[in-house]
């Protein structure tokens, strides 16, 4: 139960970073959302294996299996493909395509959720985990539908990364060209040239004026301000 509080607390700055802002729903972000989703859904399944009068009849059962793939495999994978997305541009110097990119999206929340949830059902149901046959047992052949439906599910999500192996591979060699900032990012990395050369940037290091997180300033034009703006374009108020 302890590893709720420091999970509580992260979940809240990521919330709490989102709130009032306008959100962008463009693949890194859906999969960042994705990310968030999934790992909420499947911590809420460690109160149950957490508190012993719950866990003494879900324990090593398909409970357990959806609720630690949900946390510990889906949204580490979600997260590192809204990193893949995120950085595509910056990599290569070409964008990567944003329709595949969302309905590789779709594909896999929603296979993960059709996977998992139903592993959570058949674990409440009394399924153990562990057992290569579970139809030998007669209180576990009623849930044969459902394994099926789980196996269908894995294989329909497992087919969906092809999609993003294509666009990943032809977004690389003939994707359009990327704009300097495509994001319109506030941190350094897009500000060097593309393709990066050695040590980053041909000229002389950028100058940091500021954090990485000055957006929607009432006294700029733009929603955001890169780190290596000069203080003197800022306003009256941080004129040098």
């Amino acid at each position: 139960m302890l590893i709720t509080v420091p999970s509580v607390i992260l979940v809240l700055c990521w919330v709490v970073s989102l709130w009032g802002s306008r959100i962008q729903f463009t693949t890194p972000m859906l999969f960042a959302l994705g990310f968030i989703s999934v790992f909420v859904t499947g911590g809420l399944g460690g109160f149950f294996l957490g508190s012993a009068w719950t866990d003494i009849p879900l324990h090593n059962t398909y409970f357990v299996v959806g609720h630690f793939h949900l946390t510990m495999a889906m949204s580490p994978l979600f997260a590192a493909f809204a990193g893949v997305y995120y950085w595509f541009p910056r990599k290569f110097g070409q964008m990567i395509n944003e329709r595949l990119g969302k309905i590789h999206f779709g594909i896999s929340i929603a296979g993960a959720y059709l996977i998992f949830l139903t592993t959570h059902l058949l674990g409440i149901a009394g399924m153990m985990r562990h057992n290569y046959d579970p139809t030998q047992y007669q209180f576990l052949q009623r849930l044969q539908p459902l394994n099926v439906f789980v196996s269908c599910a894995a294989f329909g999500l497992a087919s969906s990364q092809l999609i993003f192996i294509f666009n990943f591979l032809w977004s690389a060699c003939r994707g359009p060209r990327s704009v300097a900032n495509p994001w319109k990012a506030n941190t350094l990395e897009w500000t060097a040239p593309s393709p990066i050369p050695h040590g980053n940037w041909d000229g002389p290091t950028p100058t940091v004026y500021r954090w990485p997180y000055e957006y929607a300033r009432a006294d700029m034009p733009d929603d955001y301000l890169p780190q290596n703006t000069p203080v003197s374009y800022i306003g009256d108020r941080e004129r040098v």
